[in-house]
Order: structure tokens, then sequence, then C-alpha cells
């Protein structure tokens, strides 16, 4: 039995049916039969048979032949060697463009040779010394232990003598042998502590009371203008030559007692000021 032939689109029976009316003349009516009658002899091969599920390669290769030259070059499809093309490109291209922003990025100049200044910071002058004052009936000379202070006056032996740092006037007149049955013990403070290098002078009847040596402890050194005895503070009589911490105690307690000073004339009444004291601190005092 003779093979059945491939069934034919109706593009090419058009196509072929053009060129049967083109090549004959006259020939029209009979190409109209024709492309009848192959119609009708698709429509009963279609009946017998059905269509292939896959087109054969003798079909792709007639419709490859009917395309023309100029379309044959076009693929739809993108193949897997060209997708890797195309990504290995794309992949250069975005290496070379960061490349270039990477070198035209601005950066600091290193500069080569130079070093930066050290950062220094100016000496802040540092103030100048100064000699802080000592404790109470204490100089720089005390620091060795010792004092040495000149006695003179009305004393026994007058001369310098050697005492320990802290001693007071009435060490220094006993180192002395004493003092003289002519002295006035009431102008001199023999509680005052002493101070290395100065002189202890023991004034006789008649005689004023001597000054305060330098260097002494605050509260020994006179003070400017007459004190108030009634609103001075021992720390204020103390400092009235001849007074001394212990004659300074004594008169508040006086003015605890008695009330305020009517006179300058009331200090007799306190005990150690006698009337050689009372006339050395007449003008230095009021009421």
């Amino acid at each position: 039995m003779p093979a059945s032939p491939p069934p034919r689109d109706g593009v090419a029976r058009a196509r072929d049916l053009a060129l049967r009316q083109f090549r004959t003349p006259g020939a029209s009516h009979a190409a109209t039969s024709a492309a009848n009658s192959d119609e009708e002899f698709d429509e009963e091969f279609d009946e017998d048979d059905p269509a292939p599920t896959a087109p054969s390669p003798s079909w792709r290769r007639a419709v490859a032949d009917r395309t023309p030259p100029g379309l044959r070059a076009v693929r739809t499809r993108v193949g897997p060697r060209a997708a890797l093309g195309v990504l290995l490109v794309g992949l250069l291209v975005a290496a070379a463009l960061t490349f270039l922003v990477w070198r035209g990025w601005p950066r600091p100049a290193a500069v080569q040779g130079e070093a930066l200044p050290a950062r220094t910071t100016a000496p802040v002058p540092s103030a100048p010394a100064t000699a802080s004052p000592s404790p109470a009936g204490q100089v720089s000379g005390q620091s060795s232990g010792q004092v040495v202070v000149h006695v003179a006056g009305r004393v026994a032996s007058t001369g310098v003598v050697t005492l320990a740092a802290g001693s007071r006037v009435a060490d220094a007149l006993t180192a002395a042998g004493g003092a003289g049955p002519d002295a006035d013990l009431d102008a001199v403070n023999l509680a005052r502590v002493l101070v290395d290098g100065e002189q202890v002078l023991v004034p006789g009847p008649g005689q004023a009371p001597p000054a305060a040596p330098p260097g002494v402890a605050a509260g020994s050194v006179p003070v400017a203008g007459p004190v108030d005895l009634n609103t001075a503070t021992a720390a204020d009589l103390d400092a009235l030559p001849g007074v001394g911490e212990v004659l300074a105690g004594r008169i508040v307690a006086w003015r605890r007692e008695n009330g305020r000073f009517s006179s300058v004339d009331d200090l007799g009444e306190v005990q150690g000021i006698g009337p050689k004291v009372l006339e050395g601190l007449r003008d230095l005092v009021r009421v």
C-alpha cells in the first residue's frame, strides 16, 4: 500500500494556487478546482488519520526552505553559551567601572620627608618660694631642736645660752643664773616661747620694757593704734609689748568678773601688772 502524502498547510496551498494562476493563463478555474480538490483531500485525510503529535524533520526542512534568507539567521531563543558570554561581559564592565571610580576618588596626599610638628606645652612658671610663717614660738632656726639666745640686763650672768627648742624666757633666765635683785620681772613676759637668735633683756627699775624681738610668733608683735580694753580679745592683748599670753588671759578674766574697764588705770588691779608695765601700756590701750 503506497504511503499517504504529508499534510499541506493552507499557506502552501494558497501560494501554489497563486503561482499556477500567474504561470498558466486561463488556468484560474483549474487552480480553483485544484484547490478545492486539495481541501477535500485534506479533509478526507484528516478524518482518516489523526495529525502527528510532533512535526517531522521533513516538515521543518520544508518550512526552512520557504523562509527568506534574511530571516533564517534570526534566533528567538538564547542558548546557554550565549547567556554565559553576556554574563561575563557584564562582569568585566562592572569591574572596569569600579576600578575607574576608585582611581578617581579624591584621597589626601601624604607629605613625605616632612614630619608633623610636635605639640609642645609652654612651661608654667613656678611660683617663687616664699617663707611660710612658723608656728607660735618657733622659727626656721629651731629645726635643729635647739635655740640660741642672748640673755642681758638685770641677770646674774649675761651671755649666750643654748636651750632646747620650745624653751621659754623663764628658762633663759635660769640658764643665766637667775634675775638680779633689782630686776623688774613684771616688764618681762616669762612665759613667752624663745625664738632662736633673739635677745632677752631684763630691765631694771625705771627702764622701759623691751620691745618684742623680730621673728616672734604672731600675737607678740605690737599692733598699730590703741587697743580697746573692753573689746580686745586675748590675742589682741597678747600682741602688746610686755603683756604676753598669761597677762592677756588675766586681763580678759578680770573684765569678765568685774565688767568693763572704766579707765586705763584699772589695769593696775590685774595681777601681774605693776606700775612699770602700766606706764608702758598707757599709750597703747584705751577704754
